[in-house]
């Protein structure tokens, strides 16, 4: 709870900025949580525009009183802190500093070093960033500048191209131009198709006339010639004894209704005209 009082009343001490600006703000995790030493490429948003406005850090120190020992905080290129702890008992420290609002390019690692005898436990290192969200104009149509950042095709194409839109086009050949193409395209598919076809035609030939000689070559037909079949003469057997058939006269009511119907649905059409 402490430690969530103290960085609050940092980040109230931070420069205010109005509402209507294109930026957004936020506050990093713990950087220190795995470690002494850290890489800002994991601590600050992966985005276009970032810029760090402050930090806050807070560690608790254990030592001997008369022990002389040395904290640095800092970020390569940007700031080094040192607290200075000789002759002072074990306590814990808590800071904030404001910067204005360097980009995250800038900022190298950061780290926590120790000079001399003794212990820091329980850091944390956080840092206040803002985002401009203009820093790409095209991102956002809310942005100043936006429509000139807006990619323009150059010039020669520019006017190539109204010159082929200022051109009179034929319906008629765009049509006959695409059927033609439409057809090379079936003809040049019904070829593939057609050779194709014939190649495993010739190859399905050639494995069948193999196939029937390996047969022919392991059977033996002249047991079947010299076979006598017991045969003679069958007489016709009629089977239905000759009689009139009546006249179908429920089919004969159907065919005249249907004839019916067809002249009544051609003489609508003319009326209808």
């Amino acid at each position: 709870m402490t430690m969530r009082l103290a960085l609050a009343a940092f980040l109230a001490f931070l420069p205010c900025y109005s509402y209507s600006e294109p930026y957004s703000y936020g506050t990093t995790n713990n950087a220190a949580t795995y470690g002494f030493g850290w890489d800002m490429d994991n601590v600050l948003p992966n985005v276009s525009g970032v810029e760090v406005n402050g930090i806050f850090y807070r560690y608790t120190v254990e030592k001997q009183t008369e022990d002389d020992m040395r904290v640095t905080v800092g970020n390569d290129g940007v700031f080094s802190l040192t607290d200075d702890w000789s002759s002072l008992p074990s306590n814990t420290i808590t800071r904030g500093l404001s910067f204005d609002n360097i980009p995250a390019r800038s900022w190298g690692d950061g780290s926590i070093t120790v000079d001399g005898d003794g212990e820091v436990r329980d850091a944390t290192v956080i840092y206040s960033y803002r985002i401009d969200e203009c820093a790409d104009p095209k991102l956002s149509p809310s942005c100043e500048g936006y429509l000139h950042q807006i990619d323009t095709p150059d010039l020669y194409d520019y006017n190539e191209a109204i010159d082929i839109a200022s051109q009179e086009t034929d319906l008629l050949l765009i049509d006959y131009e695409k059927e033609e193409q439409q057809e090379e395209v079936e003809k040049k598919s019904r070829l593939e198709l057609g050779l194709a076809s014939a190649e495993n035609a010739l190859t399905i030939g050639i494995d069948q006339s193999v196939i029937l000689e390996q047969i022919n070559s392991l059977t033996n037909l002249a047991m079947y010639y010299n076979t006598q079949i017991n045969g003679g003469q069958y007489e016709d057997a009629p089977m239905l004894v000759d009689a009139e058939f009546p006249e179908n006269k429920r089919a004969l009511r159907n065919n005249l209704a249907q004839q019916a119907l067809h002249a009544k649905m051609v003489q609508e059409q003319y009326e209808d005209r």
